[in-house]
């Protein structure tokens, strides 16, 4: 009985994935001739898009006649755009190319206005401390130093030190990668985003030591912290230590230690 049940079982065995495959695209054949009507319209349909498209790129309406650029922005096109197709135009191009001509920008976006105006938006870097290289530099929150260096700090932002000792060196005019200038910017949103009495007050960051940060504060207070891991547990207890420091008013600090679990005060010396 063995060998007339062996034929059977080979047949059973040849019926794989090809021979369903097969099934499947005859029965989707047998659909389409059965049901022809969606099949028509989709094709009715992506001709109608295909020849609306085709039309557009070479419509007189979309034909570009206005370019919107800021009246002060340091932009200039190199050729002109006017009576290029709108909907051909390379968009992305223009906007890298001209983000090249002012690498201080962060970006420029490039808008199509329907049917026939292009907007131009460049987009400014925002500095958010200072450094200070053969002069005082502002420094973005990308580690990009503006160009524009001068000859003191700006009082109303964070000095950042300690990246000199960082790699690779920090240049102005170009977005820096240096591990310590970049762990500065960290520790800067890390306090920006702490306890907003202690955000207002610091006006230094000093990452000289990674595992022994300091913060000057704007009475001169050292507060000596330890890592970046560390800071969201050091700066409460700042928090702590100079809300009870203001009802004691007792010592004249210089310093204060919140790598300890009991912050130790200093006096000015």
């Amino acid at each position: 009985m063995s060998r007339y049940n062996r034929p059977k079982a080979k047949a059973r065995r040849s019926t794989g994935v090809v021979p369903g495959a097969l099934r499947g695209v005859w029965a989707g054949v047998r659909w389409l001739f059965t049901h022809p009507k969606p099949f028509a319209l989709g094709l009715f349909l992506a001709g109608l898009g295909w020849s609306v498209w085709a039309y557009a790129q070479q419509a007189e309406p979309f034909k570009i006649t206005q370019v919107i650029l800021p009246a002060d922005s340091p932009l200039q096109l190199r050729t002109t755009l006017i009576g290029q197709n709108l909907l051909k135009l390379d968009v992305r191009g223009l906007a890298e190319e001209l983000r090249h001509q002012q690498p201080a920008l962060k970006q420029v976006r490039v808008v199509r206005v329907l049917p026939n105006a292009l907007r131009i938006e460049p987009v400014m870097r925002v500095p958010v401390a200072q450094v200070r290289l053969d002069a005082w530099y502002q420094v973005d929150g990308d580690g990009f130093v503006l160009p524009e260096g001068k000859g003191s700090a700006a009082d109303h932002m964070v000095q950042l030190s300690g990246f000199d000792k960082g790699s690779p060196a920090v240049h102005a005019g170009h977005e820096n990668t240096n591990d310590r200038l970049q762990l500065a910017l960290r520790v800067l949103a890390g306090v920006q985003h702490g306890p907003a009495t202690i955000a207002r007050q610091v006006t230094s960051i000093d990452v000289s030591n990674p595992q022994g940060l300091r913060l000057i504060l704007q009475d001169g207070t050292e507060v000596r912290c330890g890592s970046e891991e560390e800071l969201g547990a050091h700066l409460a207890r700042l928090q702590a230590a100079l809300k009870a420091l203001a009802k004691q008013q007792a010592m004249d600090v210089g310093y204060i230690d919140v790598r300890f679990q009991e912050p130790v005060l200093g006096p000015k010396t």
